[in-house]
């Protein structure tokens, strides 16, 4: 993210959301957590939404609002990896199933939020009370909320007492708030404000106009207390991206600037796939003509792997290239042990077999961020596996 604001200077910008947006999405789960301000249940709900939703409804004139939770049981596996790893170190609160909420919010709070079944509870009180809470400026406001069943709320009277929700169809089993963006984009279509921190959504963006839906978007970043709302225009940040790629030798079909974004970025680790160590946003960047002049697609949403696999070895010979030759026949690990390179070094260079690990998570990703739902197939098939114990890993 650092890299795209100072590269991409003109997509971000403070202040004034500078388009009109018809409706908009706000990722409900990362607005999970709260600081120790946040004393009672009552300042929570309206601090972490009734007031944004209500936000969006007055000071953004959105017409739809829709409040967005990840449902856990369409959550991919691929998954797993990062969630365990989030919850390292963490020490869960004892809360169980049929447990109902304290009365006053717990002190640990981060301790409480990771236990998935008081999660699950917190969610239940969102959904249940905001809808009465809200007051929308105008007739005709919807509030949609989609947890793990999709609600519609229409105000048809400012002030009126809360709508009886209407049960709508899922579409398909989105279990992510942020790809659950997609279904809305898709089935509103319109132009669309984002309010969300998570990175993943200027990719999965950009991904939705690759599949040819190109209305504009704003992504509500972030606050600052000097400066005011941080807004990045998806249009603007593709219009860059084109110019970079095109300037840097990019001669492929259309889109093929939203796959080469997308794999430099799981090249540089994601929630799905595994990071090349050594390697930085930065790096990978600046050899942003080797890596055009190698990249290509197997399909629309797979990349050619031993294209791929070429890619990394001439990324590791640009950032060593005193020890790494990008012509040996020899793998840049055998290179490296052979080299000069420092102990640390020589450890963080991958083997070929994790290499073809990150290549084959990036099919993985591909497809969940062009094609909005986990690829068909067995996880082994992407460069994961269970070990003994049935825990997901890394498949190298």
């Amino acid at each position: 993210m650092a890299l795209l604001r100072k590269e991409a200077e003109e997509a971000f910008h403070y202040g004034e959301i500078g388009m009109s947006a018809e409706a908009s999405f706000i990722d409900g789960q990362i607005k999970l957590m709260i600081s120790d301000a946040t004393q009672t249940w009552s300042d929570f709900l309206y601090s972490k939404f009734t007031s944004v939703i209500m936000r969006h409804f007055v000071e953004y004139g959105c017409q739809t609002v829709v409040l967005a939770f990840d449902d856990k049981r369409h959550v991919p596996r691929a998954k797993a990896i990062t969630q365990l790893k989030r919850r390292a170190g963490v020490q869960l609160i004892e809360f169980g199933e049929t447990d109902v909420l304290p009365t006053v919010l717990p002190s640990e709070w981060k301790n409480a939020i990771m236990n998935p079944w008081f999660k699950h509870r917190v969610i239940e009180l969102i959904c249940q009370n905001v809808p009465r809470l809200v007051s929308p400026p105008r007739p005709g406001c919807k509030l949609i909320i989609d947890w793990e069943t999709v609600h519609e709320y229409t105000y048809y009277e400012a002030n009126d007492q809360m709508p009886e929700p209407v049960l709508l169809e899922q579409p398909s089993n989105i279990g992510e708030a942020d790809l659950k963006f997609t279904r809305w984009m898709r089935a509103l279509r319109c132009s669309m404000l984002i309010e969300a921190t998570d990175g993943d959504y200027i990719p999965i963006a950009l991904g939705l106009k690759a599949a040819g839906f190109d209305y504009p978007i704003a992504i509500l970043k972030a606050w600052n207390a000097e400066k005011g709302m941080e807004f990045i225009h998806i249009d603007r940040l593709h219009a860059w991206l084109y110019k970079q790629m095109r300037r840097a030798g990019m001669q492929g079909p259309q889109w093929w600037e939203v796959k080469l974004f997308i794999t430099l970025l799981g090249l540089s680790g994601t929630d799905f796939t595994r990071n090349l160590p050594l390697v930085s946003p930065n790096k990978i960047w600046s050899a942003l003509p080797i890596v055009i002049r190698t990249f290509e697609m197997e399909s629309g949403s797979r990349i050619h792997m031993a294209q791929g696999k070429r890619i990394v070895e001439l990324l590791y010979a640009e950032a060593f290239p005193k020890h790494i030759d990008p012509f040996s026949r020899r793998s840049v690990w055998t290179q490296a042990q052979a080299s000069k390179l420092g102990a640390r070094n020589k450890a963080l260079i991958p083997t070929d077999a994790r290499i073809m690990c990150t290549l084959r998570n990036l099919n993985f990703l591909l497809a969940y961020w062009l094609e909005f739902e986990s690829p068909a197939g067995a996880l082994e098939d992407y460069g994961f596996q269970t070990d003994a114990s049935g825990v997901l890993v890394w498949g190298d």
